[in-house]
This record gives C-alpha cells, sequence and structure tokens, in this order.
C-alpha cells in the first residue's frame, strides 16, 4: 500500500517528468485519442467538452444515453460493458473519461491506468480509501496524466482565494466552514429511506447487472430509487451530499491553506443510517497546515443545517443554497454556492478598501486555466501544458478527507486517523470501510494486467 510520504514524493517526482513522456508517446500535435465511460447527464457535459478531440468510442450501461451520445459523435464506436471496450481498443486510444456513478469510478479507472491511458475521472476519486490510493500508485508507476472532475479547481477564484489568503488579507485564519443545501430533492436525491426499496421491471435500455459493476450484496433494481440520477444517498453507490459537492466547496481552502489529510473527524448526526446518508449531518475535520503543523479545523453542514452567520456579515445572510468561509482573525473570504465562481471578502469596508485601492491586491502568482479543467487535462495529455491541478496526486488527497467524513455520517462515531498507516485507531465500523470487496470480474487482478 503506498504510504503517506510516497504520495508526496511521488507527486513532486511526477510533475516533473509527466510532461515528456506525455509529449513523445503522442509524437506531434495530433488529436487525443478519448474513450468514453458514462455518457449520460454529467458524462454528456464532460464529452460535450472534449469535441475538439477525436472521440474513439462511447462506454454507458443505459442505450438511450448511448444513443444520445452518438448523435454528437457518430463515427465512435458504441459499447455497453467498458472491460470490452478497453480490451479491444487497447491500441486505439490515449485516453478515458469516466463519469459514472462513485462505486464504478474505481474499477474503470484502474483498468484504463493499468493499460497506460491518461485519465479524466468525475469526483470523488473512489469509494474508499484503499481504492483512492491504488489509483494514485497506478498513475504514479504509468506516468500518465490524470485529472479528477472538480471543475472549479481550475476556476480563476480559486486562485483568487489562495492569493488572498496568502497576501494577508483575513489576518490569522481561525477556521473554515462549507455548507450545502444537499439531499434535497431534484438534484440526484430522494428523501431518506431506511430500507431499500421493493423491485420492479429494469427498463429495457438499462443493463441493470452492469450498472450495479463491483458492488456485493447489492439490491434489486427499483424505479425511480437507484439509476439513473437518484444513487448518491445510498452507501452502496454514492456518498451523499459531502461526497457530492464537497469535492468542490471544500477543494478551494484545501488548497489554499495547503491542508494535509484529517487527523482526526468529529461528527455530529440525529442518527445512524446504515443503507441511506441522514440529512442534517456536521462533520468537523482537523487538518494540519503543511510547513507550520497548525492546526485548522474545517466545518462541513448538509442541509438543512447551516453554520452560524459570522459578525462580519453584517445585514447581509449567507446563501441557503451553500457556500464556504475562511474566517480570518481580520475578515471572511466568502463564496456562495458550491464553487467560487464569485469570491468577495468581508467585513464591507475590507472589500470596499479592497476594490477601490490596487495597491491592496495581490499580484496574480498562480497561472490562470485556459478554457478550464478539461482543457487543461487535454493540453497536458499531449505535452503542450504542465501537470493539471486536480491531478491525482492532489485530488486523492482531497478525496481521501472526503471519504472519511462519510464514514464518520455512516457510523455516527468521530474517527482519529493515522494516515500513514492508512488505520483509523477508535472506530473499527470505520476502519473496515477503508477497504471494499469487489463482485468477481470488477476485482483489480480481473482488470489489470
Amino acid at each position: 500500500m503506498i504510504s503517506r510520504r510516497r504520495f508526496i514524493q511521488s507527486s513532486l517526482a511526477s510533475a516533473l517528468v509527466a510532461p515528456n513522456l506525455i509529449a513523445s508517446s503522442l509524437d506531434g500535435p495530433r488529436k487525443l485519442r478519448i474513450a468514453a465511460i458514462g455518457v449520460g447527464n454529467q458524462g454528456f457535459r464532460n464529452i460535450k467538452g472534449m469535441q475538439s478531440e477525436d472521440m474513439v468510442a462511447l462506454c454507458d450501461v443505459d442505450s438511450g444515453f448511448l444513443a444520445k451520445g452518438s448523435q454528437m459523435f457518430p463515427e465512435a464506436k458504441t459499447f455497453q460493458d467498458f472491460r470490452i471496450m478497453l480490451r479491444e481498443l487497447r491500441g486505439e486510444i490515449d485516453a478515458v473519461a469516466i463519469s459514472t456513478p462513485d462505486h464504478t469510478h474505481f474499477p474503470a479507472a484502474i483498468m484504463a491506468l493499468g493499460m497506460g491511458k491518461h485519465v479524466f475521472l468525475e469526483k470523488p476519486m473512489a469509494h474508499s480509501v484503499a481504492e483512492v490510493r491504488m489509483l494514485m500508485a497506478e498513475a504514479e508507476n504509468n506516468g500518465v496524466v490524470t485529472q479528477m472532475g472538480n471543475q472549479g479547481h481550475a476556476f480563476e477564484g480559486t486562485r483568487l482565494i489562495r492569493e488572498w489568503y496568502e497576501a494577508g488579507l483575513i489576518g490569522e485564519v481561525r477556521e473554515v466552514a462549507a455548507w450545502t443545501n444537499r439531499p434535497v430533492n431534484g438534484v440526484g436525491f430522494i428523501s431518506e429511506q431506511m430500507e431499500y426499496a421493493a423491485p420492479s421491471p429494469v427498463p429495457g435500455s438499462l443493463d441493470w447487472d452492469l450498472w450495479v459493476g463491483p458492488v456485493t450484496d447489492a439490491p434489486e433494481f427499483s424505479k425511480g430509487m437507484y439509476a439513473p440520477r437518484d444513487w448518491r444517498g445510498w452507501w452502496k453507490f454514492g456518498m451523499g451530499g459531502l461526497g457530492d459537492i464537497g469535492c468542490h466547496t471544500l477543494d478551494s481552502p484545501f488548497w489554499a491553506l495547503d491542508l494535509e489529510i484529517p487527523h482526526k473527524v468529529e461528527v455530529e448526526v440525529e442518527h445512524v443510517n446504515p443503507i441511506f446518508t441522514p440529512p442534517g449531518s456536521v462533520v468537523k475535520f482537523h487538518c494540519r497546515q503543511r510547513g507550520t503543523g497548525e492546526v485548522v479545523p474545517v466545518s462541513w453542514y448538509e442541509g438543512p443545517r447551516m453554520p452560524a452567520k459570522p459578525g462580519f456579515f453584517g445585514e447581509d445572510e449567507l446563501d441557503k443554497r451553500g457556500g464556504l468561509m475562511i474566517v480570518g482573525s481580520e475578515g471572511i473570504i466568502y463564496h456562495p454556492s458550491l464553487r467560487p465562481n464569485s469570491p468577495r471578502l468581508y467585513p464591507k469596508l475590507l472589500w470596499r478598501d479592497f476594490r477601490k485601492n490596487p495597491s491592496l491586491r495581490p499580484e496574480k502568482k498562480y497561472p490562470r486555466i485556459k478554457g478550464g479543467h478539461i482543457q487543461e487535462w487535454i493540453r497536458a495529455c499531449k505535452g503542450e501544458g504542465p501537470t493539471p491541478g486536480s491531478s491525482f496526486d492532489y485530488a486523492g488527497q482531497l478525496s481521501e478527507m472526503i471519504v472519511l467524513g462519510t464514514l464518520a455520517i455512516r457510523t455516527g462515531q468521530d474517527i482519529d486517523y493515522d494516515a500513514e498507516e492508512m488505520k483509523i485507531t477508535n472506530n473499527p465500523e470505520a476502519d473496515a470501510l477503508l477497504r471494499t470487496e469487489a463482485r468477481p470480474g470488477f476485482r483489480t487482478q480481473d482488470l489489470v494486467g
């Protein structure tokens, strides 16, 4: 198992060597040959962003989504089983884009990485800490370009937040608070469930066995309960509001403050639900800053819970949909909603002075990303740009924090965590969930080699 220390060493090394390896692999400026796994909903949005390249193949367990994707890329070969696609087209593709539900992120990605393909993978990277670390190790071993789909990491707002923090505009950081109104209806969530739903006929367009993929002891198909959108709240398939939104909203403070994987996670839950994420959870991560070793508390609130409004806000209110606050001794960096589209400063006087006085604005020391996170990945795959900002060496650490938070919610107990040993020392139930078993056909040994 790859250790925490090796993570840091390998990330520095890969940032130096990967672009040279990639440039020689493509031999010139031709288009990137991509195979997409999962082309419905978010997957469809992702492949739209890849139209500049050569989409060689499309794969989806739902033939309806596959047909829609084929309208955009009529020349692409189509498959329902990603394993068949990757084996048949191994020599015809350079990169793989994976936009499936959380539970199938790992098997698709580990197989693609094992073949030496560059990988774009939706967030969070995987369903367990062991899976996250195996993906990091496989990406490093094969010298490929990776990118996790937390789109906001490529936003200018993420860079502004780090530049403002490093310029000392809010003084000494005291805490971080982030929140979401999810789980809510209409965005892939349903009302809380205490038991699996009664089975119903599987639609003719859907291969349910392939949709379940690696999951053991999965429930039978039930209309409107799992596929295609309502899987996020079920622990078998998703990771609730934290797994959905945490990789977006917690990304900018994790990067800007240069935080480590938390060594302690505290949780407040009204009750424990063994199969479905409950509403109203509050998770507090205790993360050390690299370099200083100072501990920064990072609190996460799920709907309908919200953090208290700080005095710096005056009459203004927090956005009820979600948001982020980095709270310092002299002020607050704040952005509403799930991504840092429009960060600002509080109190209002600080924001007014900042906007009127150019001398208060720090230098733009972090490069801005042209075209967004997908184009950033494509350029790196072609050897035309640096390692992407949310490559697995970084995104794996963020994903590991997210997974730990979901385990605290899932068990209803606090977590003391030894990241070096990948061991939860005080919560045996959560410790057992750091690793997952897969069904035959989807085990790592079935996919890599």
